[in-house]
């Protein structure tokens, strides 16, 4: 048990934490790599509604319509219907948590034709085999397909016990309450910095009522994160755009957006979205947020979407994209400089599947990702959101702990301090709005987790 602060000790922390520190006091990070006993209870009240497997029944290996879909208790589970005589193939999936770690020879007979993967993230699927690690604690998807023959019996077996669920546990979220929009603007992806020179920035996904021609990026500038000014279009695609329409041609979604301050000026790094998934970097020219900018260079400097940027104590700048991969920068930020690596935990389980953003604090690096969760209301009902998940590190390649979901409806989100040290995160929709560029406050507790407010 922590003992209790003195009032001295009180007073230091609430100093601190008004000046910008993000943490309380040091603490033990390997405790908290996995979940605390409070979070595994979340998961079993969350499994209480979607334990059991996602199985579908086809009429041919490569057949894309189902004959029929449900919720069985197991793998090795066939669901009593007619639909059954006319299988011929069938694929099964549940996100699986062993009670041991290490190769847990799991394997499906009775059945021929068999197909085995392991989805470590919604980007990272490999197929199954003895060489595969589990870690214990941890949720990971498993997909199985196999041949049907009526009067067969699949057997499904693993060395160790674990537990199902048909859509990946996830727990916390937010009062409803705690989260609206600071602004009547339409956009998505909205990125918020307090900027050296006094004034708070706003940018984000520009008018996205068209996903296929979102053609400008826009930025807003405030005093309080109340009363917003546009700026106006400081990139647009009809007159900037050079080696971007080459890869695009008419349709030119422009999207997520993100405004940084390095080496005296500020840069956007934006995505270029359907035809090639991509991004790349812009540099002002006049060292003022409004630019004009320039394209630091040629074709993408990414091999998928949501770019985003963090400079380290000791100079050093990556670009972090997709779903948590990243690259050392060179000096003039123009190219990737060092290897490639994907940020990860140690049971290979990414934070999320794009919307990258990192932010350092007391020492430990934050990392957050957006992905897709189902959720469940009292009466047990399912219903989908785009949320905001984090993982934290005290080195910046890892690993990183477990994936806790940082904001339920936050999506593509970057978290920023205000000018007078609190903590915020962005959202751009919530249980009643959409599409608005929201914040809701942040904290750290004692355990250096993150919290809304």
């Amino acid at each position: 048990m922590r003992k209790v602060l003195t009032a001295l000790t009180a007073a230091i922390l609430l100093l601190s934490a008004l000046s910008g520190c993000g943490r309380r006091e040091p603490f033990k990070m390997e405790k908290y790599m996995l979940y605390t006993e409070a979070e595994r209870a979340l998961i079993e009240e969350y499994l209480g509604y979607s334990c059991g497997v996602k199985l579908n029944l086809f009429t041919g290996k490569n057949v894309t319509e189902p004959l029929w879909s449900g919720i069985v208790p197991d793998f090795s589970t066939l669901p009593d219907c007619a639909e059954l005589a006319q299988a011929k193939y069938i694929r099964a999936s549940a996100y699986i948590c062993f009670t041991e770690d290490g190769n847990q020879h799991l394997k499906l007979s009775g059945v021929s034709d068999t197909d085995i993967t392991v989805t470590y993230n919604e980007l990272h699927t490999e197929p199954y085999d003895d060489t595969v690690i589990f870690k214990a604690g941890a949720f990971y998807k498993l997909n199985i397909g196999y041949r049907y023959q009526e009067g067969t019996q699949p057997v499904f077996t693993a060395d160790s016990e674990y537990e199902l669920s048909a859509e990946a546990p996830s727990f916390g979220g937010i009062p409803s309450e705690a989260l609206r929009p600071m602004a009547y603007i339409h956009m998505r992806d909205p990125f918020v910095m307090n900027a050296p020179d006094g004034h708070y920035y706003l940018i984000g996904t520009y008018e996205p009522k068209d996903w296929h021609n979102t053609r400008e990026i826009h930025i807003y500038r405030s005093d309080d994160l109340a009363s917003w000014k546009d700026l106006g279009a400081v990139w647009s695609y009809e007159h900037d755009a050079t080696w971007q329409k080459e890869i695009l041609g008419d349709e030119s979604p422009i999207w997520a957006p993100e405004l940084h301050y390095l080496k005296g000026t500020y840069w956007i790094c934006y995505s270029l979205g359907w035809g090639s998934m991509s991004g790349s970097l812009l540099k002002s020219t006049t060292g003022r947020p409004e630019g004009p900018y320039e394209d630091v260079s040629y074709s993408p400097m990414f091999d998928y979407i949501d770019a985003t940027l963090f400079e380290d104590d000791n100079g050093k700048i990556y670009a972090i994209w997709s779903d948590g991969q990243i690259a050392e920068l060179n000096a003039e930020l123009t190219a990737l400089k060092g290897p490639r690596r994907a940020l990860k935990s140690a049971s290979g389980i990414q934070a999320g599947f794009e919307g990258c953003y990192m932010i350092k604090l007391d020492g430990v690096y934050y990392l957050c990702s957006s992905t897709y969760c189902i959720h469940y209301r009292a009466d047990g009902t399912p219903y989908q959101t785009y949320d905001s998940f984090y993982v934290f590190s005290d080195s910046i390649y890892g690993p990183y702990s477990e994936r806790r979901l940082l904001l339920q409806y936050g999506g593509h989100n970057n978290l920023f301090f205000s000018k007078d040290g609190r903590l915020y995160t962005t959202a751009f929709y919530g249980p009643d709005f959409s599409e608005r560029p929201a914040i809701a406050e942040l904290e750290v507790t004692a355990e250096g987790l993150l919290k809304v407010k």
